[in-house]
This record gives structure tokens, sequence and C-alpha cells, in this order.
């Protein structure tokens, strides 16, 4: 009787986003806290404002460290950036594999895509409100950690899976 190997099942767009997206929350957050120590009252000002989502206009006046801002913000913005890691391994992931500058390129073009949608089109009520304690270039900063993020968890499932 002969067998036959079975073929290695490529994990799904949802899985790879997890990972993607879960390193893209990560890197992303901790510019986060970097420039809201640096710009704002504390470094969890701009933290905390992502929890308006739920607790409103107050969250965005909360500084300290808390369950019920810095935790839910950290929570809400995790589970945004597991959404767009989705979107992106459902647009990479059938592509050819990329050198890490290529792919930190094409991880960046999507970050800015999310940051176009995140304030251009997203409703007040929904867009990421650290904004209320950053600037312009601090922003810059964090999408660009959630780019490479995104670029990093990208590649290096990539390299598990052997592609």
């Amino acid at each position: 009787m002969q067998t036959h190997p079975v073929p290695k099942k490529k994990p799904s767009a949802l899985g790879r986003g997890l990972v993607s997206g879960s390193i893209a929350a990560v890197a992303s957050t901790l510019v986060l806290l970097l420039q809201s120590k640096k710009e704002a009252k504390s470094a969890f000002s701009a933290q905390n404002a992502v929890s308006h989502w739920i607790w409103g206009e107050e969250a965005k006046h909360r500084h300290g460290l808390s369950m019920r801002y810095t935790v839910l913000g950290y929570a809400i913005h995790h589970a945004s950036a597991v959404f767009w890691g989705v979107i992106y391994e459902r647009l990479v992931g059938s592509k050819p594999s990329l050198s890490p500058p290529a792919e930190l390129l094409r991880a960046s073009a999507f970050a800015t895509v999310a940051n176009l949608v995140d304030y251009r089109l997203t409703p007040h009520r929904l867009k990421p409100g650290f904004e209320h304690h950053l600037s312009k270039k601090s922003l810059v900063f964090v999408y660009a950690a959630f780019a490479a993020g995104l670029a990093a968890g990208h590649l290096l499932q990539q390299r598990r899976d052997g592609e």
C-alpha cells in the first residue's frame, strides 16, 4: 500500500491576518505610547482616546493608566489592526513573495489607504481618537510602525510556511 503525503494546507487570510494584524497592533501601540508621552499629558492619553468608541468624548480627556480607558482602547486598536491585517493578507497572501524592502513598501502603501479610510471616510464616532493628542508627524510614525508590523508579520509567516 502506497502512502501519499498530505498536502500542507495554507493558512486562511483570517489566520494570517490575525498574526500580521497583531504584530502591527503591538508595533503601532509602542510608537503611540512613546509619541503620546512626548506630546500629550501622559503615555496613555492617545491610547485612552481610542475608547471614545464606547465611552464618548470623556475618553479623550483621560490621561492615566486604567482598565476602563487604556485596556479598552488597546483592545479596540488591536481589533482594528487585525481587521486591517485580514484585508492585507487577503489582498497579498496569494501574491509572489517579495524582498523585505519591497514588502515594507507594499505594506506602507496599504497603511496609507488605512489612514485615508480612518480619517477621511470613517464617521467621527469611529475614528481612532489618538489624533486628539498627537501631531500629524506622530500619526505618520504610528502608521509607519503599523506598516512595518504588517510587513514583518507577513514575511515571518511566509518564512514559516516555506513560501
